[in-house]
């Protein structure tokens, strides 16, 4: 698709719609750039898309800056330190308001991420606002965290250490031309002798681009290692079993608030089923319309409850094959769902004790 067309679907996105139908999961790596405020986060990320574009990959970035007082909008500052790939085919980017939410990120961030990793971009990068110590947000959203620093920090890197400090997969201590670098490197290193993470740890100066072909090595090591791990799990639903879808409904429509989307009856599995979305995933609903049905079976042996957690994966047949190979016990073969996805069962015995469904669009 086009720049306008992509740009135009962002806005969409961002403003609530879903993403689009069909939308491949796509392989690009999704980066996180956090860290405290001044750490030069935004000029890292502007060097890192340069490093990639020389190395002939393509980079989306979304820039999650504050919420301007005055219009609600983003104030687009990130935006405007990457001004030098306008043009660029190879480059996307978008900036975002953070609307009240905390955690560094915006309440679309993760969609906007997903919607530019199925769009084919090599790399997505999320630039979080300058955060404090508790606002990790951006370590559920992100393939990779890297923590930014700068020299100076002292006893700093002490204080925020049972927080950001502690999802970090790669520390970079930006500005290391300034004095103190070398003292903030020894106090980042002697936390992670503690065992909070084994981390590395990278010296930038991100203006110039000094260090930054490290970084990208890093990263690009990293994509690589994902792509042979082979798979990215996704919750795509959580299966409730109830009585009655009626009387559920009071507590998951009329009090939690949340939405039905649709309802159905799957007659080969004697079950009703109620759809209500919560963000990326949705709540299943399941009541049994016969008393030989599993759902009913399930009921009367446990009770109402939590009946199987349904994760997305983008190649069942490889999974599958990894889990037999490693004993686990599948409750049949993979076979056709409602809507035309694959589905296959993997025996509670073999997860801990909670029946799990695979699933492939």
């Amino acid at each position: 698709m086009t720049s306008r067309e992509l740009a135009r679907i962002a806005t969409a996105v961002e403003n609530g719609a879903p993403l689009p139908a069909g939308l491949p999961e796509g392989e690009g790596l999704i980066v996180g750039i956090t860290g405290p405020p001044g750490a030069g986060k935004s000029s890292l990320a502007d060097a890192i898309t340069v490093e990639l574009r020389k190395r002939g990959k393509t980079v989306a970035i979304v820039a999650v800056d504050p919420s301007s007082r005055a219009t609600g909008g983003a104030i687009l500052g990130d935006r405007v330190r990457m001004s030098r790939h306008h043009g660029d085919e190879g480059v996307f980017i978008r900036s975002m308001a953070t609307r009240g939410m905390s955690g560094g990120l915006a309440r679309t961030t993760r969609s906007l991420a997903r919607l530019f990793r199925g769009a084919g971009f090599d790399f997505v990068l999320i630039e979080t606002v300058g955060v404090g110590q508790d606002e990790i947000g951006i370590a559920g959203e992100a393939d990779v965290t890297v923590v930014t620093l700068t020299p100076g920090m002292g006893d700093d890197v002490q204080a925020i250490k049972a927080g950001i400090m502690e999802i970090a997969d790669l520390f970079v201590i930006n500005k290391a031309d300034r004095p103190g670098a070398e003292q903030t490197e020894r106090d980042v290193r002697a936390m992670l002798s503690l065992g909070h993470t084994d981390a590395p740890v990278l010296r930038t100066v991100a203006i110039d681009g000094t260090g930054v072909p490290a970084v990208v090595d890093d990263l690009l090591l990293r994509k690589k290692k994902a792509r042979v791990a082979g798979e990215v799990f996704e919750i795509d639903h959580l299966g409730i079993a109830v009585r009655s879808i009626d009387e559920a409904l009071k507590f998951y429509r009329d009090q939690l608030g949340m939405g039905l989307a649709s309802r159905e009856t799957v007659a080969h599995e004697k079950t009703h089923v109620a759809m209500l979305p919560a963000g990326e995933s949705r709540v299943e609903l399941l009541e049994a319309t016969d008393g030989d049905s599993t759902i009913a079976k399930f009921i009367e042996k446990r009770g109402p409850g939590l009946h199987h957690v349904a994760m997305r994966v983008s190649d069942l047949a490889s999974v599958t094959a990894r889990l037999e190979a490693a004993g686990a016990r599948l409750l049949g073969e993979p076979r056709k769902g409602a809507g035309g996805h694959t589905y296959v069962f993997v025996h509670p015995g073999s997860t801990g004790g909670v029946l799990w469904e695979l699933i492939q669009e």
